[in-house]
């Protein structure tokens, strides 16, 4: 009777059970792929808020348009005035509630809400004092039927135009009137 062959296993599949050694070839090969997919984990995080914050400045732009055709430079700039302040009231709301009672011993009631406020609307001035706030482009009429076809998909919200709006226009457009 003929012996029965033995499973012998192959020499990769040997080298896949054996541990690898931290300074070899395969370790570093192996950390940088790691560190690779951790990098670009980050960045397409980065991307996504970054696309979820534009879509909600877009979307509150498109909530708060009326039934123009065409906007102007000056009603553009009121707009983005506007935006700016859309805190106050919350903002307003918590210093009344903060106000109620003795409250300054305690811990402060909506304190991280009220940073996170505080944050945006300094970013927000700096951008509007500096190169301008990005906003949705409604001086041009198609980009603003754009803007009224846009539905909220963040995969869309490419399609969209965007003009700066700055302090300087607020100044330019001040110019304007005296003139």
């Amino acid at each position: 009777m003929p012996k029965a062959s033995k499973s012998t296993a192959t020499a990769s599949e040997k080298a896949k059970d054996r541990p690898i050694h931290p300074y070899s070839r395969k370790a570093l090969k192996l950390n940088k792929q790691h560190i690779h997919d951790k990098k670009l984990e980050e960045a397409k995080s980065n991307i996504k808020l970054k696309t979820q914050i534009m879509a909600e400045k877009v979307q509150w732009f498109k909530d708060n348009l009326d039934d123009r055709h065409v906007y102007t430079k000056q009603d553009m700039v009121e707009l983005v005035m506007t935006y700016r302040d859309r805190f106050a009231e919350e903002l307003e709301q918590i210093s009344i509630v903060q106000a109620v009672g003795n409250r300054q011993s305690q811990s402060r009631q909506h304190a991280s809400r009220e940073d996170a406020i505080k944050m945006i609307t300094q970013t927000e001035t700096a951008q509007f004092d500096g190169s301008g706030i990005e906003v949705p482009d409604l001086i041009n009429k198609k980009h603003l039927e754009d803007l009224r076809k846009w539905d909220g998909n963040l995969n869309l919200i490419q399609n969209l135009k965007f003009r700066k709006i700055s302090a300087l226009d607020v100044k330019r457009l001040e110019q304007k009137e005296e003139s």
